[in-house]
């Protein structure tokens, strides 16, 4: 069987440009493959950007371009040559997380579960790996190709934030991408990168998160107001399903006139991508991992603190029989 690196430049055009693009609101894993495979295609020769189409709504990510000196380019401030092909990596059309291709779609890298039929010349779905940046280093590996230090320092910040420091949803490429990583990088400064999220200026915002608490067995919401980054609702996620009573999380913003929600859950039995999902039809949009996801509530569709606690409890509580009857039937 070719190996997918193998496989990604054979549908791939050295005379034409080659877009890598992260998904639209682009977080450490997604920097770190990008960064990763542009500079792996272009010790082949290919002539490689990294763009992506949102925002970068992340302090410890702004750190992380501005340290390593990754060069990553906005759409609207970035005009690709003629028939410049695109790589997606960390995302994909297919999942919702990117809204508007750069060029022409020629391969998928992705770790997320997809909400479409994926159609791409090239394709590499791999649900079960914790972090998109593991999935680059055999890229690597294919190509017979050792990184330098800065790319090395990237592809290792990504795991770690998207595994937590492999302590959720790893799998055996994480581990072992981490280990050759962590000796050829620099393990100190990707560890800096991805501690250091937030500032002194959202002390009073933190301590201002847990006022607005509601609780349904295990399930717990939280609604916060104010000017909120998606990074600091994921720390106060984390940080909330650390109480022993709770097995899943959600961490509501009220921006302006949107909802921004983050996700978090380690009941082996929900997948809290796929109740965000659903509980989100009509509302708004979202998705992500089963033990993590985030998504966006449009405005004036908002139900209110208790209504979506309920149905978030309502269909984990649906999602969990589901998946506690499957797997009850694969013992047998």
């Amino acid at each position: 069987m070719e190996k997918p690196f193998h496989s990604l430049t054979a549908v791939l055009d050295k005379n034409r440009q080659v877009l890598v693009q992260t998904h639209d609101f682009p977080d450490h894993d997604a920097a770190g493959a990008a960064y990763g495979l542009c500079e792996l295609l272009m010790r082949f020769q290919y002539d490689c950007a990294i763009v992506y189409g949102g925002c970068i709504q992340s302090i410890s990510l702004a750190n992380m371009i501005a340290r390593l000196e990754i060069p990553l380019f906005h759409l609207d401030s970035f005009t690709p040559t003629e028939n410049a092909q695109t790589v997606c990596v960390d995302g994909s059309p297919f999942s919702g997380t990117i809204k508007t291709l750069a060029g022409n779609l020629c391969g998928i890298i992705d770790h997320h579960p997809q909400r479409k039929r994926v159609d791409s010349p090239f394709i590499d779905l791999r649900t079960e790996s914790g972090s998109c940046s593991a999935m680059i280093w055999t890229y690597w590996q294919d190509a017979g190709e050792i990184p330098d230090k800065t790319t090395a320092t990237a592809l290792l910040a990504g795991i770690q934030l998207d595994t937590n420091f492999l302590s959720r949803n790893v799998s055996a490429v994480d581990l072992d991408a981490h280990y050759h990583l962590f000796f050829m990088g620099n393990p100190n400064l990707a560890r800096d990168i991805v501690n250091i999220s937030l500032s002194i200026d959202q002390l009073s915002d933190i301590g201002n998160a847990f006022r607005t608490v509601l609780i349904s067995q295990s399930i717990l919401l939280a609604e916060v107001h104010g000017d909120y980054s998606a990074e600091l609702l994921s720390v106060l996620a984390d940080f909330l399903l650390r109480l022993k009573e709770i097995t899943l999380v959600a961490v509501l913003a009220v921006k302006g006139t949107e909802y921004h929600i983050s996700t978090r859950c380690r009941d082996p039995f929900i997948d809290v991508g796929h109740v965000l999902r659903k509980i989100l039809v009509g509302i708004g949009s979202g998705g992500g991992h089963p033990h993590m996801a985030g998504g966006i509530i449009a405005p004036g569709k908002y139900p209110g603190a208790k209504d979506l606690l309920d149905k978030l409890a309502h269909e984990a509580d649906n999602n969990r029989r589901k998946n506690e009857s499957h797997s009850q039937e694969y013992r047998d």
